[in-house]
């Protein structure tokens, strides 16, 4: 399936400024006396200034991260996930993540479905990705704050990894509840114990019991809260980051050096996660929880 072009979806879209209905005319989108850019096919309803300074708050190990994501595309999700300390659970009888599992159960084709945070994460053709950046696989360049839709015009809301970097979540499930169809789905992954990772920056962190509370509180019920990364992630990740403080004697270079030496060498570990993620005391330092809600009526 090739994926959607915008011009299949402007119809659910408005302008987040002054909530007017998009209109496609000559190659630009007009909302009343807004224009908007579109380049390489894909909206932008963030300014080059306001990107630009998003881009001016990374730091360093981000600065890498997105240079990265620039030049492998959709490969970068495959890189992270073999690299990085976390062992996300697996779906056994496909031989997929359970991640991809269960957006793949609820985002089928016949709905309009959005990733937000997406990065160059392309779960499948079908969903409409999402970014305050402009990565390749990024189709809308917007704030998760203020979404380019119409109330109730998508059946559903993805964002994986991303709800920890913004700096008022509660915004931004309040957006997602206007934009979701009475009944449709939220699917949110959050970390637990996890070091700080800026993209550009890093705020929040969530048991499962918390991630349940806070998407209740904004109307989400829930309908699973599933571990997605367990206990040795979150151990691994922790060790990781500790050796490579110690071994720096706070010297920058060298926390750097033995930071990537440790992300290289250790990450084997974390496959013991394919065993642990299951135990019944995991919650308590599991790595990453995924939230399956559904809009209340």
């Amino acid at each position: 399936m090739k994926k959607k072009s915008f011009k299949t979806y402007i119809s659910l879209m408005q302008s987040p400024e002054n909530q007017a209905d998009l209109v496609y005319i000559n190659d630009k989108i007009h909302a009343g006396n807004i224009q908007y850019r579109i380049q390489n096919e894909k909206l932008y309803f963030i300014n080059i200034d306001a990107e630009n300074s998003l881009k001016g708050e990374r730091d360093f190990l981000d600065k890498i991260k997105a240079w990265v994501k620039y030049r492998i595309g959709g490969l970068y999700p495959f890189f992270v996930s073999l690299i990085s300390p976390v062992m996300t659970r697996i779906y056994f009888p496909k031989m997929k993540t359970y991640w991809r599992h269960i957006c793949d159960t609820y985002a089928t084709p016949d709905k309009n479905v959005i990733q937000i945070g997406s990065g160059n994460d392309r779960i499948n053709d079908n969903i409409i990705n999402i970014d305050i950046f402009d990565f390749p696989e990024v189709d809308i360049i917007a704030d998760c704050t203020k979404l380019p839709f119409k109330n109730n015009s998508v059946d559903g809301v993805i964002s994986f990894a991303m709800l920890e970097h913004v700096p008022n979540p509660e915004a931004f499930l309040i957006e997602a509840y206007r934009v979701i169809k009475p009944g449709g789905f939220i699917i949110t992954g959050v970390p637990f114990i996890a070091g700080y990772h800026a993209s550009p920056n890093d705020y929040y962190r969530w048991t499962h019991s918390g991630i349940k509370t806070f998407h209740n509180n904004y109307n989400f019920d829930e309908i699973k809260t599933i571990p997605l990364a367990g206990p040795t992630s979150g151990m691994l990740w922790i060790v990781q980051e500790w050796l490579a403080i110690v071994l720096s004697f706070n010297i920058t270079p060298i926390y750097y050096f033995f930071w990537f030496l440790l992300t290289i060498f250790t990450f084997p570990i974390k496959l013991l996660d394919i065993l642990f993620i299951h135990y019944k005391f995991a919650h308590r330092i599991e790595l990453f929880y995924l939230f399956v809600g559904q809009k209340k009526e």
